[in-house]
Protein backbone atom coordinates (compact mmCIF):
# COMPACT_ATOMS: atom_id res chain seq x y z
CA UNK A 1 0.00 0.00 0.00
CA UNK A 2 2.85 2.40 0.83
CA UNK A 3 4.47 1.76 -2.57
CA UNK A 4 1.26 2.74 -4.38
CA UNK A 5 1.10 6.04 -2.47
CA UNK A 6 4.73 6.84 -3.30
CA UNK A 7 4.19 6.15 -6.99
CA UNK A 8 1.19 8.47 -7.16
CA UNK A 9 3.19 11.48 -5.94
CA UNK A 10 4.04 13.60 -8.94
CA UNK A 11 7.10 15.79 -9.19
CA UNK A 12 6.48 19.51 -8.84
CA UNK A 13 7.31 21.26 -12.11
CA UNK A 14 9.98 23.94 -12.05
CA UNK A 15 9.15 27.08 -14.02
CA UNK A 16 12.00 29.52 -14.69
CA UNK A 17 11.50 33.26 -14.22
CA UNK A 18 11.06 35.79 -17.01
CA UNK A 19 13.15 38.90 -16.30
CA UNK A 20 12.41 42.49 -17.28
CA UNK A 21 14.75 45.30 -16.24
CA UNK A 22 14.22 48.98 -16.89
CA UNK A 23 15.17 52.43 -15.56
CA UNK A 24 12.50 54.78 -14.18
CA UNK A 25 12.80 58.43 -13.18
CA UNK A 26 10.09 60.78 -12.02
CA UNK A 27 11.38 64.13 -13.22
CA UNK A 28 13.31 65.26 -16.26
CA UNK A 29 15.67 62.67 -17.76
CA UNK A 30 19.17 63.13 -16.37
CA UNK A 31 18.06 65.67 -13.76
CA UNK A 32 16.21 63.40 -11.33
CA UNK A 33 17.45 60.24 -9.61
CA UNK A 34 16.91 57.02 -11.52
CA UNK A 35 15.54 53.78 -10.08
CA UNK A 36 16.23 50.41 -11.66
CA UNK A 37 13.29 48.01 -11.49
CA UNK A 38 13.75 44.30 -12.07
CA UNK A 39 10.62 42.20 -12.50
CA UNK A 40 11.02 38.43 -12.22
CA UNK A 41 7.71 36.84 -13.17
CA UNK A 42 6.04 33.47 -13.62
CA UNK A 43 8.44 31.30 -11.60
CA UNK A 44 7.81 28.23 -9.45
CA UNK A 45 8.69 27.23 -6.77
CA UNK A 46 8.98 30.51 -4.90
CA UNK A 47 12.60 30.04 -3.74
CA UNK A 48 14.54 32.66 -5.70
CA UNK A 49 17.53 34.86 -4.78
CA UNK A 50 18.24 38.23 -6.40
CA UNK A 51 21.62 39.94 -6.54
CA UNK A 52 22.42 43.33 -8.09
CA UNK A 53 25.75 43.95 -9.81
CA UNK A 54 27.53 46.97 -11.22
CA UNK A 55 30.12 46.26 -13.91
CA UNK A 56 29.87 42.52 -13.02
CA UNK A 57 30.73 43.16 -9.34
CA UNK A 58 28.25 42.65 -6.50
CA UNK A 59 26.58 45.80 -5.22
CA UNK A 60 26.39 45.94 -1.46
CA UNK A 61 22.98 47.55 -1.30
CA UNK A 62 19.67 46.41 0.12
CA UNK A 63 17.07 46.40 -2.65
CA UNK A 64 13.42 47.15 -2.07
CA UNK A 65 11.68 43.84 -2.87
CA UNK A 66 8.07 42.67 -3.09
CA UNK A 67 6.92 39.11 -3.83
CA UNK A 68 3.52 38.38 -5.39
CA UNK A 69 1.67 35.10 -5.90
CA UNK A 70 -0.54 34.55 -8.93
CA UNK A 71 -3.34 32.03 -8.85
CA UNK A 72 -4.49 31.15 -12.36
CA UNK A 73 -6.51 27.93 -12.60
CA UNK A 74 -4.25 25.36 -10.94
CA UNK A 75 -0.89 26.97 -11.80
CA UNK A 76 0.41 28.96 -8.86
CA UNK A 77 3.38 31.05 -9.95
CA UNK A 78 5.28 33.81 -8.25
CA UNK A 79 6.62 37.21 -9.21
CA UNK A 80 9.20 39.32 -7.46
CA UNK A 81 9.95 43.00 -7.98
CA UNK A 82 13.40 44.19 -6.91
CA UNK A 83 14.35 47.86 -7.07
CA UNK A 84 17.52 49.86 -6.42
CA UNK A 85 18.53 53.48 -6.81
CA UNK A 86 22.01 53.47 -8.34
CA UNK A 87 24.59 56.17 -7.79
CA UNK A 88 23.70 58.92 -10.33
CA UNK A 89 27.33 59.63 -11.17
CA UNK A 90 27.91 55.98 -12.02
CA UNK A 91 24.63 55.79 -13.97
CA UNK A 92 25.44 58.92 -16.03
CA UNK A 93 28.97 57.63 -16.65
CA UNK A 94 27.48 54.61 -18.43
CA UNK A 95 28.10 51.89 -15.86
CA UNK A 96 26.17 48.70 -16.51
CA UNK A 97 23.84 47.36 -13.83
CA UNK A 98 22.68 43.73 -13.71
CA UNK A 99 19.78 42.07 -11.96
CA UNK A 100 20.82 38.45 -11.39
CA UNK A 101 18.49 35.72 -10.12
CA UNK A 102 19.32 32.23 -8.91
CA UNK A 103 16.39 29.82 -9.21
CA UNK A 104 16.61 26.04 -9.01
CA UNK A 105 20.44 26.23 -9.16
CA UNK A 106 20.32 28.13 -12.49
CA UNK A 107 21.30 31.74 -13.09
CA UNK A 108 19.24 34.28 -15.03
CA UNK A 109 20.18 37.90 -15.57
CA UNK A 110 19.42 41.15 -17.38
CA UNK A 111 21.74 44.11 -17.76
CA UNK A 112 21.07 47.76 -18.53
CA UNK A 113 22.92 51.07 -18.65
CA UNK A 114 22.15 54.65 -19.65
CA UNK A 115 23.67 53.79 -23.04
CA UNK A 116 21.02 51.08 -23.58
CA UNK A 117 18.09 53.24 -22.51
CA UNK A 118 15.60 53.97 -25.27
CA UNK A 119 14.75 57.29 -23.61
CA UNK A 120 18.03 59.06 -24.37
Amino acid sequence: MLLNNLCSISATPVVSPNITLYPVWEGEFGASPVRLICILSGFFPDKLNVEWQQENKSLHTVPNQRKLQSVVAVNDTFSLISEIQPNMTEWKRGSSFTCKAIHDKKEFDKTTSICQSEYI
